[in-house]
């Protein structure tokens, strides 16, 4: 029992992991605040699947965002626009059976809060279908009023503003906003805004530190979390593949934390490089089958026939016709092979052997003639 579940443990198809309980306390919105009070920084990270909502899970990570990114680092698509909210709420959920202890929000998908009534309906089925514990969403002025319907309906709701991934195309690809009097007080005033509305945390992404700095300052009651941002602010969001060092062309505000995609490459060249070699799996990767077993699959699915079935075999493949027994013996049940009168084969029998040591009808074959003179 103990070695059966030494294997399953290791197995494709084991289903166990995701029934883990969680590592550590859950994070609720009342201990976001309080870190905020507290004035210790908080850490969100991105996860799109299981594996990376697992590492979320058990890295301390404050709070889990299902990010639009996924568009891009796991989709393949060109940009987060083309991300649907059926899509989203499919890596909503594989996220949540991993990332259990922070708290779990996900983006609202581009066009899925175009409307006050539009959003509450997308929302709920975020909530309702994947999980989540909150939504976050792009936006100033325009989504203020949808910013209170949502909150009023009790769905918590971060706001984003500066860099906005979702409007790439308007804006005239991904640059940095804010830059000049104009642009930084519009992003300063749609965050004041943001907080008045009902969002607990606002996202600031792509702007200079100094502005970040002044609007985290400004609103007093809900926490500032940068990206691209600076220090100035309450806390931090990166993409999981950033921090990893899996993304081909990080932005300029990311870390790459750790080389893990030259690891994975390597790792999965030397596999390959393993398997054409022969060199994978070998004996202690492989599972083996004891002689008598072995003895009986080969009878029961008659792979001992003689020479006049099977003309031209090897000696050490079939067994002669010149030997009358032959036939007899190797159409034996197995448990005739483990009758007292063959109890000294039976215990030779019993040593299991490995396919890949030697080739096992030369062992057959020696049990053959031991049957044959015993019986």
């Amino acid at each position: 029992m103990q070695r059966m579940k030494a294997i399953t443990g290791r197995c494709m198809s084991s289903h166990n992991a995701a029934n883990k309980s969680p590592l550590r306390a859950k994070m609720t919105l009342p201990m976001i605040r309080q870190l905020y009070k507290d004035g210790k920084p908080i850490t969100m990270l991105t996860a799109y699947d299981f594996p990376t909502g697992r590492l979320c899970e058990s890295s301390d990570v404050d709070i889990t965002l299902v990010g639009d990114s996924l568009a891009q680092v796991c989709l393949g698509y060109d940009s987060t626009v083309q991300l649907t909210l059926d899509e989203m709420i499919h890596h909503c959920r594989a996220v949540g059976r991993g990332s259990k202890s922070p708290l779990l929000l996900a983006d609202m998908p581009f066009g899925t809060y175009f409307s006050p009534e539009e959003a509450i309906r997308n929302a709920a089925r975020l909530m309702r279908e994947g999980g989540v514990e909150g939504v976050k969403l792009e936006g100033g002025a325009e989504v203020i009023e949808t910013v209170k319907r949502l909150t009023s309906y009790g769905i918590p709701v971060m706001g984003h503003v500066g860099l906005m991934p979702q409007r790439h195309v308007a804006s005239g690809g991904y640059h940095v906003q804010g830059r000049n009097a104009k642009s930084a007080r519009t992003i300063f005033h749609a965050a004041v805004h943001l907080e008045r509305a009902g969002a607990f945390a606002i996202v600031v992404e792509a702007i200079p530190a100094v502005i970040a700095t002044s609007i985290a300052k400004r609103v007093q009651n809900i926490p500032v979390i940068g990206i691209g941002a600076g220090n100035g602010v309450d806390g931090q969001v990166l993409v999981v593949s950033d921090v990893l060092g899996i993304s081909q062309e990080p932005p300029k505000f990311s870390r790459q934390f750790a080389r893990v995609g030259e690891i994975a490459q390597t790792a999965i060249g030397s596999y390959a490089t393993a398997v054409r070699n022969k060199d994978f799996p070998r004996q202690a990767e492989t599972f083996s089958i004891s002689r008598e077993q072995l003895l009986g699959f080969y009878q029961q699915t008659g792979q001992f026939q003689t020479r006049s079935k099977a003309e031209g075999s090897s000696s050490l493949d079939r067994p002669s016709t010149e030997e009358p027994a032959a036939e007899e013996s190797l159409n034996r049940d197995t448990a005739a092979v483990e009758s007292s009168n063959e109890e000294a084969a039976t215990n030779n029998l019993s040593e299991e052997i490995d396919p890949r040591d030697e080739d096992p009808m030369v062992h057959l074959r020696s049990l053959f003639n031991k049957h044959k003179h015993t019986s």
